[in-house]
């Protein structure tokens, strides 16, 4: 019952947040300068037509009047359309159509950070002081004072001055190839299920220099919480007692230090998340990979409030159900977490 009450607590908590969002974002953004109006109308248009323009939008209203219906809206299943980027389109549409591309990268950079940051961590734990502890942990410390920018600069440089261009550093496919046919919306799965290799293996071949940047920025922090919490717990009682027992040190390891070292980094994943979003807007804008990272720079330029609103919404909506399903698995695993 402990268990189910700290579920019911945080998802309360979480409803809460993401109500708060919505209010923050949708002030927020009618605060930025610029008005999208003026980016809809043609060149000659007159104050007249931008008067006009703007009360049949619905901006002439009050912004708490707005709120309100934006919320209704919200709640319907309404998400308004687009202002500019892709006039008067459906912007549920537009998520639709980009937001598997980004998820693509996102999800897997995430599990690659996460698997080889756990096996780095641990090499580094078990062979501590060693060379290859030092050379993993020199490696670390450069990547961590690196801004994350800087190495998306760095591949892109690297692609110009190589000889050899391997892998593309452009788009998200071959501009003369078809998009795969649509059953999921994510392009590499549909790929997958519609037997077209060749778009599948032409997405991949894209895919390589954004996730290889996603996952360095993401996997030194990993390594660095894994190391950390193997080695406190290599000092608890009973580490030291299995080791007494003559266990052999992949055991301790895997099967008992790994149980206390595990929570924090979900805690620590989890926490990146938002650094991953964050990164994913640079790495689309600086590869041309167009997702959703791109799609929400292409509205704060033109002001766009309807697609900037809905993409914020839905990155902070996702950040809140990652924190919270790290928390439930924390509680899970560790009982003194949820009677806290």
């Amino acid at each position: 019952m402990g268990f189910f009450k700290y579920v019911i607590r945080r998802l309360l908590t979480s409803i809460v947040t993401i109500f708060g969002i919505i209010i923050i974002i949708f002030i927020l953004s009618r605060a930025l300068p610029g008005d999208p109006v003026w980016f809809r109308l043609p060149e000659k248009a007159t104050m007249e037509d931008y008067y006009a323009e703007r009360a049949r939008l619905g901006l002439d209203q009050p912004v708490i009047y707005q709120l309100f219906v934006f919320m209704s809206d919200l709640l319907t299943g309404n998400w308004g359309f687009s202002y500019v980027i892709a006039q008067d389109s459906d912007v549920w549409s537009l998520i639709v159509l980009y937001l598997p591309r980004t998820f693509e990268v996102m999800f897997i950079s995430m599990f690659l950070a996460i698997g080889l940051g756990i096996m780095f961590g641990k090499i580094t734990a078990k062979r501590m002081n060693s060379f290859w502890d030092y050379l993993i942990r020199i490696s670390m410390y450069l990547i961590l004072s690196v801004p994350a920018f800087v190495i998306i600069i760095f591949f892109v440089l690297l692609y110009i001055n190589s000889p050899y261009k391997i892998f593309p550093l452009y788009g998200y496919k071959t501009v003369y190839y078809p998009d795969p046919t649509f059953i999921t919306g994510f392009p590499l799965i549909d790929s997958l299920l519609a037997h077209e290799w060749y778009i599948f293996l032409d997405l991949v071949w894209h895919l390589i220099i954004p996730v290889a940047t996603m996952t360095i920025v993401q996997m030194v922090a990993i390594i660095r919480q894994t190391r950390t919490s193997l080695l406190d717990a290599f000092q608890m009682d009973f580490i030291r007692t299995a080791k007494a027992k003559g266990c052999s040190n992949r055991r301790i390891v895997n099967k008992h230090a790994m149980k206390l070292a595990i929570p924090p980094v979900i805690t620590i994943s989890a926490m990146g998340f938002p650094i991953v979003m964050g990164g994913m807007v640079g790495v689309e804008v600086a590869y041309h990979f167009v997702g959703i990272g791109f799609t929400f720079r292409e509205a704060v330029i033109y002001r766009d409030y309807s697609v900037l609103i809905a993409v914020i919404f839905l990155f902070s909506l996702l950040v809140v159900i990652f924190n919270f399903l790290s928390d439930v698995i924390i509680g899970f695993l560790d009982p003194r977490i949820r009677f806290k």
